[in-house]
């Protein structure tokens, strides 16, 4: 994909609203710029005496208005939000996935949806692995919410990806297999096939990419009755067990290991646990989800990394590993029946729900979920991350009404 990003002073302004669907890239009204780097926007202050809250963003970037209100309001306080029922900001939340995927519609990723939005550089390049992970989302929403251009959004997300080469994504790869089960189209499961057998040989750098691999690899090849694939998947699988510590934590090459990568890794290993009916990795998964749940604070705050012997090591909250951490919890209700899992998915989506601002007359900003709370903290600060949308829409629609996301795969046998 090419390496552009959205002019933030005109792609906010010029949105199409969600309800109007897919319109044609002479409608929207955006200009597509090279990406910059903080470093090209920088300020020369060098010599300034500042707050230390305010130092990182006048060092990195050149603010707007915008920008300064949403840090203002985070050192007045985080988690001040009106809390609304869940169909509200699952509404809310999807406007905003409909932007960001608005935001590609005149650049070589069409159809496709941007991998987030940043204070410094604006709407993001469009992103093959958060586009197929969203056709996830969208298609329940769309019935749930009873907003049907929401699966000609992912029709579209689709037809981007097929029109794109093989890569071995697991994010394609779950939007592939979306689109067979749930819009039935023919031509997304030979398609997954092929990204998987690439993915199968892929090399390898961290245990999440193992449990991804081991997830994906699960699901083509129940679905597709491939046999090869199946084995691939136990391989990743083990490898990614092999790798976990004595107490179930989750090591990665960055160590404290961010909230969203030890989430990741959570979920990929609850979901290749059910496919390929591995008792251990179950287990392995039961661990790691109650250790991360040891340490949710009542009011829903969760450290945002975390060391080995699951020792909290950031000050700030990593909501994209928060929303990922309530759709585990609510996979390990549904399939151990325990209240108490369900319980911390509560207090992780009513704190979420209080960071986000469904007030405002900028649309690249209003329904947003930032990547970090506070905004200037951990290495995501300053940035909204789609993947934190997606994963708060599927917590919510998994409690509202109470499906899985993923769903079960057919012909599996758990018993």
């Amino acid at each position: 994909m090419k390496n552009t990003a959205i002019d933030p002073d005109v792609a906010p302004d010029a949105v199409i609203p969600a309800d109007a669907g897919i319109q044609s890239n002479q409608a929207s009204g955006f200009r597509v710029q090279p990406a910059m780097t903080i470093e090209d926007r920088a300020l020369n202050t060098a010599s300034m005496e500042t707050p230390a809250p305010l130092a990182r963003p006048i060092r990195h970037t050149l603010w707007r208005a915008r920008h300064l209100h949403w840090l203002m309001q985070d050192l007045a306080g985080v988690a001040r939000q009106p809390e609304q029922d869940h169909r509200t900001h699952l509404r809310a939340t999807l406007e905003w996935v409909c932007r960001a995927q608005d935001a590609c519609r005149t650049t070589a990723d069409s159809g496709c949806v941007a991998a987030g939005f940043t204070f410094g550089s604006g709407w993001l390049p469009a992103s093959a692995d958060t586009t197929g992970r969203l056709i996830e989302t969208l298609l329940p929403a769309a019935e749930y919410l009873a907003w049907p251009v929401l699966v000609c959004r992912a029709h579209a997300m689709l037809d981007a990806l097929l029109a794109q080469a093989d890569d071995g994504s697991a994010g394609r790869i779950h939007g592939l297999i979306a689109g067979h089960v749930r819009l039935g189209r023919s031509d997304c499961l030979a398609r997954a096939v092929r990204n998987s057998q690439a993915l199968a040989d892929a090399p390898m750098a961290s245990l999440a990419q193992h449990a991804q691999a081991a997830h994906a690899l699960a699901a083509v090849g129940v679905i597709a009755g491939e046999s090869s694939l199946l084995d691939a998947a136990h391989r990743h699988l083990a490898t990614a067990l092999e790798q976990q510590t004595p107490c179930g934590w989750f090591p990665a090459a960055v160590v404290p290991v961010s909230t969203f990568s030890l989430s990741d890794s959570l979920h990929s290993l609850i979901q290749a646990s059910r496919l390929l009916v591995d008792a251990t990795a179950h287990q392995s998964a039961l661990k790691a989800g109650h250790e991360l749940r040891s340490h949710l604070r009542d009011d829903g705050w969760l450290a945002g990394a975390f060391d080995d012997g699951w020792m909290p090591a950031a000050p700030h909250v990593c909501v994209t590993g928060l929303a990922q951490l309530a759709v585990c919890w609510l996979r390990l209700a549904h399939i151990t029946q325990d209240a108490s899992w369900r319980d911390a998915a509560w207090r992780a989506l009513a704190w979420i729900k209080r960071n986000q601002r469904t007030m405002g007359d900028d649309l690249a900003l209003r329904d947003a979920l930032p990547s970090a709370v506070p905004i200037w903290s951990g290495p995501a600060a300053f940035d909204f991350d789609t993947l934190s949308a997606k994963y708060f829409a599927d917590a919510l629609m998994m409690d509202m009404v109470g499906i899985s996301i993923p769903p079960e795969v057919p012909g599996v046998n758990h018993t």
